[in-house]
């Protein structure tokens, strides 16, 4: 992208014109990538930072990174993104302006030691999430299901099933998934779940555990890029930017809400990269932390 002055439609425009491209199987799941380690920004936000600088992790204005007693390198070009301003007149439902502001990532600063988030392992993970479940009114447990199904929400019984063969990466997957339709839609009871619905939940569970290094194997990011078909080659940038805006969202209040079940502290590093690598003691998958075990 140019560095010259840019405006907010500028910037609207290259979006959709990303977006609104050909999607290829992987495109999907490398926004959510992005997304899982570019926390508190919007969908648009990722899509426009990820083509200026596909390998930024963690991006601020130049006064926060200040405040955290870091200055941006000499030379660095900025990331431009929208950032959004009052909503103009015209009463509810108005839409929101936007202007356009410009961040750096901490790859881009030099300074003081920076406080990462904190490492976590799958389990506290499965385990955080659960406790969500149980602050909606729903326990988590173990059962068979037909069909092969891994997971079920029991709204009669309000319930979260578990397949038992799974693993606490595949639990905290399912848990994640199934949080991801309590919280955005409105499924009849028994209902199964597919189209636009699957890819949300799906695409929520997903940005979630990537945020924690937990994804389960590539045949989830492959799975995935398949129900991400459901919207076609060539989906409208309209649809992409609705359904992103919401997965992005809702993954980032979900791993919120976990995070405030989760014991590992945050680690002061030296290094210019948010990405770690921190020791945490795995407890027994059987341990019962609020799950029917």
């Amino acid at each position: 992208m140019s560095r010259l002055r840019v405006s907010s439609d500028d910037l609207r425009r290259v979006f959709e014109a990303e977006v609104g491209g050909r999607l290829s199987a992987g495109q999907w799941v490398r926004w959510l990538d992005a997304a899982s380690v570019l926390r508190g920004q919007s969908f648009r936000n990722v899509v426009l930072i990820r083509l200026q600088m596909p390998e930024a992790t963690w991006v601020d204005g130049r006064e926060p990174w200040q405040e955290r007693g870091r200055m941006v390198a000499r030379g660095e070009a900025g990331i431009r993104v929208l950032t959004p301003m009052e909503k103009a007149a015209g009463g509810r439902g108005a839409s929101r302006r936007h202007d356009v502001a410009t961040v750096w990532d901490i790859s881009q600063t030099d300074g003081r030691d920076v406080v990462l988030p904190p490492a976590v392992s799958a389990v506290e993970v499965m385990y955080a999430l659960a406790k969500v479940a149980g602050e909606l009114g729903y326990g988590v447990r173990w059962g068979e299901s037909a069909d092969g199904i891994v997971s079920r929400v029991d709204r009669r019984r309000r319930q979260i099933v578990l397949s038992p063969g799974l693993d606490p990466r595949g639990a905290a997957g399912r848990i994640a998934h199934e949080l991801a339709h309590l919280r955005m839609h409105k499924l009849p009871s028994g209902s199964g779940c597919c189209g636009l619905v699957e890819l949300e939940a799906d695409s929520v569970a997903y940005a979630v555990l990537a945020r924690y290094g937990c994804v389960v194997d590539r045949s989830t990011s492959e799975r995935l890029a398949a129900v991400a078909s459901v919207v076609g080659s060539r989906p409208p940038a309209r649809l992409i930017d609705a359904i992103g805006g919401r997965v992005v969202t809702a993954a980032g209040r979900l791993a919120g809400a976990a995070e405030r079940h989760m014991e590992s502290k945050a680690v002061p590093m030296r290094v210019r990269s948010t990405r770690v690598e921190t020791d945490v003691q795995e407890r027994s998958a059987e341990q019962d932390l609020g799950l029917s075990l």
